[in-house]
């Protein structure tokens, strides 16, 4: 028979499960004992422990450690330990070298109270410490530290002496800087300080200043005050206002109570009237406005407060709804149990819907001992207790996430986070609870060089200010391939329901296989249509999706050569570089060019011979562009990276090419030019001046008919002579400027040419009217054709020779010249050899050496100057030759008679005669 002891022991047991149950029934819906993620951290020093922690947008942690120094008298050591805890559980462990006073760690004080931090943009946190520097006299200080534990610049940022320190509030567009702001205990008012985000060098800047101030009337104070941050990139201030001419709340019929908000825009760094936005009922006893009490309402309806107010022993929460104008557009009261807000530190609308309560155990110590979360009307859905007590609960707001650290061990750490209920159905995967849907999809593969992508929302929108970014990513880097605003409406459509906007992206996008990109939305890209009020963007990393594999057709192409252009901006600062400095230019600037596309930079190169760009009228720099050919099946061919250069450059403010300093100075108007084939590029050119040549052929043919023993090669001499002065002209007026130190000899060539060539002319014309009278019976017959030939010989004095040719019989040809004028015409044009072609084949030397283009009037100067000096040249020869013979013939025959001598002179005279006039 067992023992009473024994039957009381197997009833407990035997009602144990009974009594288990029971107790799970009786605990509120949703309560919870446990976390749901913990991530612990070893030290390798003993005796570090968490002194303040905050978080990145993307869920990377920062964590501040202190050291215990085992003093009575100084409870810490001045280092700093950074711990930061990238998304992936990578921790990145630094300790800055940063000298301040004892007063900052040698205190037993809460240990947000003396040094604080927020995250900057990546890679940057800024911390605050202050300096006692007299009898209640303080001086706070801010420092930006890398990741690697780089100190940036110190900047003092605030003295006082009312007790009251300063604190740090990002904006939620990292790249817009950070508020630094403090409460002025006579008033209450905040004075606030806005700086620029931290530069490279660790520098910040200061933007603008001011003080936010709620509107007080007489009797009236401030009782409390909230700073939010906005979606625009600006913050916003909510005060609540008491009247205390209101004695006694139960019988009065006047409101004692009032919520007043205001705004401080980013670009204007202007404030606004504070506008009241919520005025209590009469009866109310009280109203609490609590840490993140203010926020922005996530759905797109605009911000809201959530107070605490109190009507004698009745406790209520009200939300109030308002837009970025300062007008209220709803206030209700939450449906929730007073007894949950036990010691409310901080009640809080969250992200994904709802709100979150945070109560104290100790008010003093301000320490806490549970969270509960509130559905979007009020009521319970979830309670957590803490594993731990802590001093601060943050939220991972992009995954409604609540998380504190704890201290696990003197030589471990830990960060624990629980769940948060989200009441939203929309754009979980998006971290934006406004977006339904987009095109591509999460994950989702595109074909290479998709032109387009999509996102719908679950309201109607329109466009706003911010920008969409466009990036590829290896996993580790991420590349720019496209930015831009609604603003640019080319590239910016929206469907009849006014949900769905979809964005053109350009073909040198997503131009490569097998890679991943991701879009990022500002904050602020759509505003509601109904509201106007701007709506949350999507940020980097969570719209990813990736190309096919396919890999381009043209991969083989050979290798080509392209043109450039600098901006006239961009000419003139490289103009004014030294050599030395031009060929670094050059080399930075083909690997900048490289990393756009992107390709190999071993493929780009960049000639250091450049060309003036004369023609735009603000001489601009050309520069030559050589892209070999692909080395491997995983590169773009020659076509492709030519095309897709064209495309970045020519669209340089939307791509990276405006990013990069080198690249920011290549002319977007003028884009790339591959040089062409010269059939392809002036065929039509080539075929004109192919019928040219065929119909004065025909003429020649049809001369020679009429009278085969004229001088019909004049044909020819006067067709060269036009031609070559034409593209002499031509080439001055439309490429002299191209090498500038060729722009003013070539000028001086042709007047010099022409005035030595007419005054020849004109010497030889008259001489010959003043010594032979059959010449001057002719000029008088036709005195306009040897005036108009007169003025030809301008551009070449053997011009001449045409109106003595005998052409076609015509007697405007028949110009009787004497043997002395032949010779004076001969040794003119020797004399123009030496000023004209010479000096102009010289030229068109230097000018090919010196350009990097392909244009027809030079093309064809330089044939017109090297035909003309070949001609000529071999004239003088054949020339010389003749006159050598003649004067051999002459001495051979010196005894012979007269008749004799005088036919050898006629024989040399006839074949000097021919000579001239077969020349050009």
């Amino acid at each position: 028979m067992k023992s009473l002891q024994e039957r009381r022991s197997f009833t407990f047991f035997s009602l144990l499960p009974l009594i288990t149950l029971v107790i799970l029934l009786i605990l509120p819906y949703g309560y919870a004992q446990s976390y749901d993620n913990k991530f612990t951290y070893n030290e390798s020093i003993e005796g570090l422990t968490v002194a303040d922690a905050t978080a990145e947008i993307d869920g990377t942690t920062l964590v501040r450690l202190q050291k215990a120094a085992g003093d009575p008298q100084c409870a810490f050591t001045k280092d700093i330990y950074l711990r930061i805890i990238l998304p992936n559980n990578t921790v990145i462990a630094s300790t800055p070298q940063l000298n301040m006073s004892s007063y900052n760690y040698c205190s037993n004080f809460t240990s947000t109270s003396r040094i604080s931090m927020i995250s900057l943009i990546e890679g940057w946190v800024y911390l605050t410490y202050l300096e006692d520097v007299g009898v209640a006299q303080f001086q706070q200080y801010g420092v930006p530290i890398s990741y690697n534990g780089t100190v940036g610049e110190i900047k003092l940022l605030l003295n006082y002496d009312d007790g009251f320190p300063g604190s740090l509030y990002r904006s939620m567009i990292p790249e817009a800087g950070f508020l630094f702001a403090k409460v002025v205990r006579e008033d209450r008012s905040i004075v606030w300080r806005r700086y620029s985000t931290v530069t490279e060098d660790g520098k910040i800047y200061a933007l603008g200043n001011g003080t936010f101030a709620p509107n007080l009337r007489d009797g009236t104070q401030t009782f409390g005050s909230n700073i939010f941050r906005t979606i625009d990139g600006g913050y916003g201030c909510a005060f609540v206002v008491t009247n205390l001419n209101v004695q006694n709340t139960k019988t009065t019929t006047t409101s004692q109570w009032s919520l007043q908000v205001l705004f401080l825009h980013p670009d204007t760094n202007k404030v606004s009237k504070p506008s009241d936005i919520w005025t209590s009922p009469a009866g109310v006893s009280d109203v609490q406005l609590g840490n993140n009490a203010c926020n922005i309402a996530y759905d797109g309806s605009g911000y809201v407060c959530v107070l605490l107010v109190s009507t004698g022993q009745t406790q209520a929460l009200r939300q109030v709804n308002f837009y970025s104008t300062g007008a209220s557009y709803d206030s209700f009261t939450l449906g929730f149990d007073p007894k949950d807000v036990a010691v409310a530190d901080r009640i809080s609308p969250l992200f994904y819907g709802g709100y979150m309560i945070v109560n104290l155990v100790d008010s003093t110590r301000r320490v806490a001992q549970n969270v509960i979360m509130l559905d979007p009307s009020g009521k319970v859905a979830k309670t957590i207790k803490l594993v731990s007590q802590v001093f601060i609960v943050n939220v991972y707001a992009r995954n409604n996430t609540a998380w504190h650290w704890m201290n696990d061990s003197p030589q471990s750490w830990s960060i624990v986070s629980y769940y948060l209920p989200k009441f939203t159905t929309y754009g979980i995967d998006y971290q934006n609870p406004n977006v339904v849907t987009t095109s591509p999809t999460i994950g989702e593969e595109i074909p290479i060089r998709k032109t387009d992508v999509s996102i719908t929302y679950n309201m109607q929108v329109k466009p706003n200010t911010g920008n969409v970014t466009i990036y590829a990513t290896d996993g580790i880097n991420k590349f720019l391939r496209q930015t831009y605003s609604p603003v640019y409406l080319q590239y910016w459509t929206i469907d009849a329901k006014n949900e769905t906007v979809t964005l053109q992206v350009l073909n040198s996008t997503f131009n490569q296989p097998n890679m991943t990109y991701f879009v990022v939305l500002e904050n602020g890209f759509v505003s509601s249509k109904d509201t106007e009020e701007s709506i949350l963007g999507i940020y980097a990393g969570k719209w990813s999706f990736h190309t096919s594999s396919v890999q381009p057709q043209d991969i083989y192409s050979p290798g080509a050569t392209a043109i450039i252009s600098l901006t006239s901006w961009g000419s003139s600062h490289f103009l004014g570089l030294s050599n030395a400095d031009r060929s670094n230019f050059l080399s930075s600037l083909s690997n900048s060019l490289a990393s756009i596309v992107p390709a190999s930079p071993a493929r780009l190169s960049i000639s250091t011979k450049f060309q003036i760009d004369s023609k735009t009228g603000q001489d601009r720099v050309l520069l030559s562009l050589k892209v070999s050919s692909a080395t491997s099946s995983s590169e773009m061919g020659v076509d492709s990276v030519l095309k897709d250069l064209d495309v970045l450059i020519r669209n340089k403010a939307i791509t990276a090419a405006s990013r990069i300093p080198e690249t920011v100075l290549v002319d977007e108007n003028y884009g790339v030019h591959v040089k062409p084939n010269l059939w392809d590029e002036y065929k039509l050119n080539i075929l004109i001046a192919g019928a040219t040549v065929f119909f004065i052929g025909l003429l020649y043919l049809l001369a020679c008919r009429i009278n085969p023993e004229a001088q019909n090669s004049a044909i020819f001499t006067l067709t060269l002579v036009l031609y070559d002065f034409a593209v002499d002209v031509a080439f001055i007026v439309s490429n002299g400027k191209d090498v500038p130190s060729l722009y003013v000899p070539s000028i001086l060539i042709l007047i010099v040419t022409i005035v030595y060539s007419m005054s020849m002319a004109l010497y030889i014309m008259i001489s010959e009217n003043t010594r032979s009278y059959k010449f001057h019976i002719w000029t008088q017959s036709y005195s306009q054709v040897a005036a108009i030939f007169t003025v030809i010989a301008a551009a070449d004095i053997e011009v001449l020779t045409v109106i003595g040719s005998k052409l076609c019989k015509s007697p405007f040809f028949s110009a009787p010249f004497s043997e002395q004028a032949h010779h004076m015409i001969f040794w003119a044009s020797t004399g123009s050899f030496f000023l004209e072609d010479v000096p102009q084949f010289i030229v068109q030397v230097i000018y090919q050496n010196n350009t990097i283009t392909y244009d027809i009037i030079p093309l064809l100067s330089l044939v017109s100057a090297s035909v003309m000096l070949v001609i000529n040249f071999i004239t003088r020869v054949y020339y010389g030759i003749t006159l050598v013979r003649a004067h051999k013939a002459t001495s051979h025959f010196d005894s012979a008679d007269e008749s004799a001598s005088v036919s050898g002179s006629m024989d040399t005279k006839e074949i000097t005669d021919e000579t001239h006039l077969s020349s050009r």
